[in-house]
């Protein structure tokens, strides 16, 4: 109701600016009839096509004057005065070059009351229309309620089980699960003799992903786990590239051992890396590439510029 009310006064205001614009008009070419006078002082035809005119002006301007007034007296006048404070004082400055700034100061401070407003009405609608179904407590809303499972803060028990159930599903990949930095576990893939990776977990989630060549290291000169350091071949760098991209695409808070399980089986995909062909082109290689991305449902190969 508030903004409807708004806009009338707003297009009430603009119809009665344009009828003062409309009597200025006519208040103008009044004076400047007056000014020059009958066109034909000597004779008589002229001083009455004069006066004529004059009285046409003169029934303009009373009646877009009557009009204005009515106009006028439909407009309603502001509920709260703005308070500029002091900076209403900018208006008494007669520097030209500082009057601008009062201007934009009130359309300002006009436009905040105006956010206000509506925030407030806005804030009494959704206080009215909660959208919280466990607002209303009820002896049998806390039997139904599943647990909250803090995905990050898992029982080691729980990971380590995922990770040999995975490891007992693909006889040509090997897991070994370590804990180098605490709780969160770093597990090593040898996938056949094609790859290797590091993958990262944070808790039951996987969170980080490096590929690399078969006969890259994946321990630092300290015997340390490497989890950052990218292969040197631009094969394995766009195969890190798709695994961090489908370990994102895989992430699902509530279903976590599903998601780890769909990740590694997309990873072991790659066992057949550079024997399978592209699936669009029917061919080994693109741009010296071999087919690195593999779709997520189907698991099927396609270079980079085929997926599309």
């Amino acid at each position: 109701m508030m903004a409807a009310q708004e806009g009338v006064n707003v297009d009430t205001l603009t119809t009665t600016l344009g009828t003062l614009r409309t009597l200025r008009s006519s208040v103008t070419l009044f004076f400047k009839i007056v000014s020059e006078g009958p066109k034909d002082e000597n004779s008589n035809e002229g001083e009455n096509n004069f006066a004529e005119e004059a009285m046409k002006v003169m029934a303009d301007i009373k009646s877009q004057l009557r009009e204005l007034e009515t106009q006028v007296a439909g407009l309603s006048p502001p509920s709260n005065p703005v308070n500029l404070g002091n900076t209403g004082l900018l208006s008494l400055d007669p520097t030209p070059d500082k009057l601008p700034l009062y201007y934009q100061l009130l359309d300002c401070y006009t436009w905040m009351e105006k956010v206000h407003c509506y925030s407030t009405i806005m804030h009494s609608l959704f206080s009215g229309n909660n959208l919280k179904r466990s607002s209303v407590s009820s002896p049998y809303s806390a039997k139904r309620r599943r647990p909250v499972q803090l995905n990050h803060n898992v029982p080691q028990q729980q990971v380590d089980g995922i990770i040999q159930g995975i490891n007992q599903m693909f006889p040509d990949m090997t897991l070994n699960l370590s804990r180098p930095f605490g709780n969160n576990a770093v597990v090593q893939v040898t996938l056949g003799r094609v790859l290797r990776a590091v993958v990262t977990f944070k808790g039951i989630l996987i969170e980080w992903v490096v590929v690399r060549a078969f006969n890259e290291p994946l321990l630092d000169d300290d015997g340390k786990v490497d989890l950052y350091t990218p292969s040197q071949y631009k094969v394995f760098q766009k195969v890190t590239d798709n695994a961090n991209a489908a370990m994102l695409n895989f992430c699902s808070p509530g279903f976590s051992d599903l998601a780890v399980r769909s990740f590694f089986t997309w990873l072991h995909s790659f066992v057949t890396l550079f024997t399978d062909v592209c699936k669009r082109c029917n061919n080994h290689l693109h741009n010296h590439m071999p087919p690195t991305w593999r779709e997520f449902r189907t698991l099927d190969p396609f270079h980079e510029e085929c997926k599309a």
